[in-house]
Parts: structure tokens; C-alpha cells; sequence
């Protein structure tokens, strides 16, 4: 397996975890839930160092969990050396799908993203209100502390960061993205479609999906804080935003989000080291 992705496979990216603990704790709640279970798990392991019987008892948990593991990704010698001494599968992630531009489109898909995202108003700060969506940080706490607009996106880095992503690249698809798959851009990325849990979607600049993001969601992947990730219902299983990094919280159990016609746009950013999510255009 070279290609970094499988029929009815399930992403769990923990290249965040420092140490073994982490990665047990996290894995187990991603398996816990229900949309894991049976898939194929394709676990990002990122430079942390495990030895065999580490690496063995992570493939025992997920078979405890009703999955399989199917292979892993990993910068470590050490935690390459005990999956091939374990018969376990090494793989790269790479994007298996075919991005369509919109070509004559883009126009139009833009100016509906401008309305319903406020991208065209210079005071789209202005219209978040105070009433929190969620509030989650990267440890078990979850809070909601009073935002002092301010502070949000005033400073010369942030206004500057902002800048440079909206000169970058935008990479458009118009489908639904499935377990098992990942999508990586070295600029924004737009999705027409929904992201499923246990797919992935990664990119250097802005992550907007028009539709429902129930995956994991990477906005700002070269360390920028400042990126920002918008879905019109926003569901994810693991969230980054540069190098801030939550999940989704013990209190949020819904594995699945019935289908709706309207739905009030939600919005992640990063402010001082936390992740908050806040509805766009909320009339109430």
C-alpha cells in the first residue's frame, strides 16, 4: 500500500501527539464513535518515536474496537523500523482525487460564498456575536471566554496573514469527500459537497466546505493561525488551525447531522491559542 488511501477507510490524524499516552487517549474516543466502527483505519502517526509492543498494542486497540488497521504514516525511523518489524503497512498520504476547476463558474460559486460568508463586507468582524457555538482547546476544558473583538485579526501579522492567503491559489471540487480520503492544497481549498468523518482535508490557506465538514479539517498547515475554516454546519472529528490543534468535545455526541435545507453558516478561528467556532449572519 503506497497510495495513502483505501475503499471504506477511516483517517485518524494524531501526528499531534508527543507521546504514546496521547495517542491511545485520542485514538480510543475516534473509535468510539459509531462511524468508525468497521472501516479500515489509517492512522497519522507524525515523528513520535514507538517501539514494538507500543505500535502492537495500538493495532490491538483498534481490532478491540471493531476496525482494522490498514497502515500508517510516519516520519520516525523508530516507528518505522517497529511496523515493518510488525508486518504493519507504511504509506504516504497523497490526494487520489481528480479536482475539477469550475472554470467559467468561478465567478459564480465566488459571489454566493461572498454572500453567505460576508466576504465582501470590509466589517465582517462586526457581524460575530457574542453567543458561542463551541468553544474548544487543545486540552480537555472546554469554556467560553469573552472575545475581545479587538484583538481579532487588528494586529499588523494577522492583517498581513490575511493578505497573503487571499493572494494564494484556490482549489475548487464539486463532490462529496469520503472516508478514507484525502484532499491537500498548498492554497485555499472550496468543497461543493460534504466532507464525511474520516476524511480529510488539509490546506495552507482557508477551508470553506459548502456543506457539511464532519471530518478533520487542517487550515493554515505551514503554522499560519490567522487561516480560518467555514462549513455551513461544522462537525469535525479533530480541527487545526495552524499549530492549535482541538477535537471534537466530550458534550458534542452527534456522530451524524440530519440533512436540512437551511442551515446558519459557522465559522473557526483561532484567538489566544483556542479554537472557537461562532455561527455567521446569525439574525437572532
Amino acid at each position: 500500500m503506497d497510495k495513502g488511501y483505501v475503499e471504506n477507510g477511516f483517517i485518524v490524524d494524531l501526528s499531534h501527539a508527543k507521546k504514546t499516552s496521547e495517542v491511545i487517549y485520542e485514538l480510543s474516543r475516534v473509535l468510539d464513535m459509531p462511524e468508525s466502527k468497521g472501516k479500515q483505519i489509517c492512522l497519522k502517526l507524525g515523528n513520535i518515536d514507538l517501539s514494538n509492543s507500543e505500535l502492537s498494542s495500538i493495532r490491538t486497540l483498534v481490532e478491540l474496537m471493531e476496525s482494522k488497521l490498514e497502515f500508517i504514516s510516519t516520519s520516525s525511523s523508530q516507528t518505522l523500523e517497529s511496523a515493518s518489524e510488525l508486518d504493519i503497512k507504511i504509506s504516504q498520504f497523497t490526494n487520489e482525487l481528480t479536482a475539477p476547476s469550475f472554470q467559467n463558474e468561478n465567478v459564480e460559486v465566488e459571489k454566493a460564498l461572498d454572500h453567505i460568508f460576508g466576504e465582501n463586507d470590509a466589517d465582517t468582524e462586526k457581524t460575530m456575536d457574542q453567543e458561542k457555538v463551541s468553544v474548544a482547546y487543545e486540552s480537555d476544558d472546554i469554556s467560553a471566554p469573552i472575545i475581545d473583538e479587538t484583538e481579532v485579526e487588528t494586529s499588523e501579522e494577522s492583517l498581513n496573514s490575511r493578505e497573503e492567503i487571499e493572494k494564494m491559489p484556490t482549489l475548487y471540487i464539486r463532490k462529496t469527500i469520503r472516508s478514507g480520503q484525502s484532499i491537500s492544497s498548498d492554497g485555499n481549498v472550496l468543497i461543493i459537497g460534504d466532507v464525511n468523518p474520516g476524511a480529510e482535508i488539509i490546506a495552507k490557506g482557508d477551508i470553506t466546505v459548502w456543506g457539511i465538514l464532519a471530518g478533520i479539517a487542517h487550515a493554515g498547515s505551514d503554522n499560519n493561525n490567522y487561516a480560518r475554516i467555514r462549513a455551513l454546519k461544522l462537525n469535525p472529528v479533530q480541527i487545526r488551525i495552524g499549530e492549535i490543534f482541538a477535537r471534537r468535545p466530550d458534550t458534542v455526541n452527534v456522530p451524524y447531522i440530519q440533512k436540512s435545507s437551511e442551515y446558519t453558516p459557522e465559522e473557526a478561528f483561532a484567538y489566544k491559542d483556542t479554537i472557537i467556532i461562532k455561527k455567521i449572519h446569525d439574525e437572532n
